[in-house]
């Protein structure tokens, strides 16, 4: 029995070993997936990027923030040396992250952000498409909203005024009011193309007739100013009173705008005809 029991305490000793030893590989195992990920975290955003690039600098980044950093800045967010605007696709880091926080490797909080951020990005990029097949069908409504998120950087979309400005211009060529007076405002301001002060203002006309908010308090600060058109009391009382009033039945109008129609109108009441 004595030789039995040796034995016994024998491979139980090996079963201890080889369990720590299969402990400590594993948790090497950890620490290098740990090491990887954070190789791949974005110096800007600090999250693991879904949608990564590399930039000139050699690092990986979060395509929209880098793309912003680089409108803003001709260098590298991490060294501060000089860096180009090219920036280079890597879909074998995003098919590695995926991995990584699918199988578990990767987890807690910066695996939850990456699951968000990789299910937005799933969405954003189905609402685009579906929002582009209206446009390419005709609907003007939608022409407006991809007009829209490329002027202000939404649902995934980087910021592009040339893009912004040709789907306001189909919006408005498709009559659709907040496309009319958006592309309006985009001719007078020269935005994302040559500047048409004649061509702005018959847009924005065109959308205060079919009920724009927007275009109704353009026209009438133009007809106020002179700014454009003929001063015109009348005119300008007639349109601002429309925007201020909540007629309209398209609303773009925002607060400052409202602000300063409802001083023009005062003005006009008070027959001076000026703000001070």
């Amino acid at each position: 029995w004595a030789a039995v029991t040796e034995l016994i305490d024998a491979r139980m000793q090996e079963a201890i070993l080889h369990h720590r030893y299969c402990a400590e590989l594993a948790n090497q195992m950890r620490e290098s997936i740990k090491d990887v990920a954070a190789e791949y975290v974005c110096p800007l955003t600090l999250e693991l990027p879904v949608d990564p690039v590399m930039a000139k600098d050699g690092r990986i980044y979060e395509r929209s923030h880098i793309l912003a950093w680089l409108s803003r800045n001709a260098t590298s967010p991490v060294t501060r040396e000089p860096m180009g605007t090219e920036l280079t696709p890597v879909p074998i880091i995003r098919n590695s992250i995926e991995k990584l926080v699918s199988s578990g490797a990767i987890e807690g909080d910066i695996a939850e952000a990456w699951q968000k951020a990789s299910a937005k990005k799933r969405a954003d990029e189905m609402l685009v498409k579906e929002t582009r097949a209206k446009a390419e069908g005709g609907e003007g409504d939608a022409m407006y909203l991809l007009g829209a998120w490329y002027q202000l950087g939404m649902n995934g979309l980087a910021v592009d005024k040339a893009q912004a400005r040709a789907w306001y211009e189909r919006s408005a060529a498709a009559r659709d009011p907040r496309g009319l007076a958006t592309f309006g405002c985009f001719l007078l301001d020269g935005i994302g193309g040559p500047q048409d002060n004649v061509f702005g203002i018959m847009n924005l006309a065109q959308a205060a007739e079919l009920g724009s908010d927007y275009g109704a308090y353009i026209l009438g600060h133009a007809f106020f100013s002179g700014d454009g058109l003929p001063k015109d009391p009348v005119r300008a009382r007639y349109w601002l009173k429309k925007a201020v009033d909540g007629e309209c039945e398209f609303k773009l109008l925002f607060h400052d705008d409202r602000s300063a129609a409802e001083q023009m109108l005062e003005a006009l009441e008070s027959g001076g005809g000026v703000i001070s």
